[in-house]
């Protein structure tokens, strides 16, 4: 059974070896704090090109960067963003929301999202187009629009594509090959066009639906040298799926952090995960999550807020919103 359904509100000719950009872009913050630190004794007061590659023995409240999907995403302007943060008391430093290949790339919602050191994450979803036809360059008119646009931000937009592909409630599930020949088109062809500042987030389902040995994640991984970023989706589903239960944070993520970890050496982040209220207590997951030492590559957790298959929201509860502001403190 499926974990979640989503609603939605580099050249192919040339398979070349070239550097992980993961690692090119983990050498240039490097070198860039080294030198700051090396001049000026501190660290850089500016939001870093990328977040910096981290491995933690500290709970996650102590380091790691917090987001949200928000209900309408950006759709409609940034209010429903700055009145999650309010509620907070701490600014996101991820923006998420979904587009589907059938929108043009929107320059105004990634600038938007790009303000006050927050990083715009895009699930981008081809919900009417083939996988073999992406990779044959059918689409790669409407794909350079986006390669453009991204590449004329001049910020980082971390970019989505096929999320949960490795579950069976999504088009493009059940044809690995076919997946990672459209990744490493896309991420080709963003190459050639000169989109250096996109960041590609692989992030399949924390785990295979269905539980055959041909549909597990890592035959849908396109290689190092076409991911930037590693990244989970999973929830906690209470009672409200009997044949799944309360799970900590911990029991829902371990299996598939462990595998993400086998598969490279780039950060990992939980691009989506949320918990219900039903069957258990919202807040203590809450501060359990951020309490947690197990995770020690984990970069950035991305919170689904909105009431949809169950009420995820972080304001679900009194209680539950104490808890995060409670745990989000340790961040300032």
């Amino acid at each position: 059974m499926s974990e979640r359904a989503h609603a939605e509100p580099r050249r192919t000719a040339d398979r070349r070896p070239r550097r992980s950009a993961w690692a090119d872009r983990a050498a240039r913050a490097l070198l860039l704090a080294s030198v700051l630190v090396a001049t000026t004794g501190c660290g850089a007061q500016e939001a870093p090109d990328v977040f910096a590659a981290v491995r933690s023995t500290e709970p996650l409240a102590s380091y790691v960067h917090f987001g949200a999907f928000t209900y309408g995403g950006v759709w409609g302007g940034m209010e429903p963003v700055v009145q999650l943060e309010t509620a907070l008391g701490e600014r996101l430093a991820v923006v998420h929301w979904f587009m589907s290949f059938d929108h043009a790339y929107d320059p105004a919602l990634v600038a938007a999202a790009s303000t006050g050191g927050r990083v715009p994450l895009i699930s981008w979803q081809p919900m009417n187009h083939d996988l073999h036809d992406i990779a044959a360059g059918r689409y790669d008119d409407y794909l350079r629009t986006w390669a453009h646009g991204i590449r004329d931000a001049h910020s980082p937009v971390y970019l989505r594509p096929f999320p949960e592909m490795n579950g069976d409630w999504v088009p493009w599930n059940g044809d690995p090959q076919a997946l990672r020949d459209a990744w490493t088109h896309l991420t080709t062809l963003f190459d050639h066009e000169g989109a250096t500042n996109v960041r590609w987030v692989w992030s399949p389902n924390v785990t295979d639906e269905p539980r055959t040995d041909d549909n597990r994640m890592e035959h849908y991984y396109p290689g190092t040298d076409h991911v930037d970023v590693l990244a989970l989706s999973g929830y906690n589903w209470g009672d409200t799926r009997s044949n799944i239960g309360w799970r900590s944070f911990e029991d829902v993520f371990a299996g598939g952090y462990a595998r993400l970890e086998a598969l490279g050496p780039q950060p990992i982040w939980i691009a989506e995960t949320a918990s219900t209220d039903v069957g258990g207590d919202k807040a203590a997951w809450i501060r359990d999550m951020f309490a947690t030492t197990a995770f020690p590559r984990m970069e950035a957790i991305v919170w689904f807020d909105m009431e949809k298959e169950a009420d995820w929201r972080v304001e679900s509860s009194s209680a539950s919103l104490r808890a995060f502001r409670s745990s989000l403190d340790a961040l300032d």
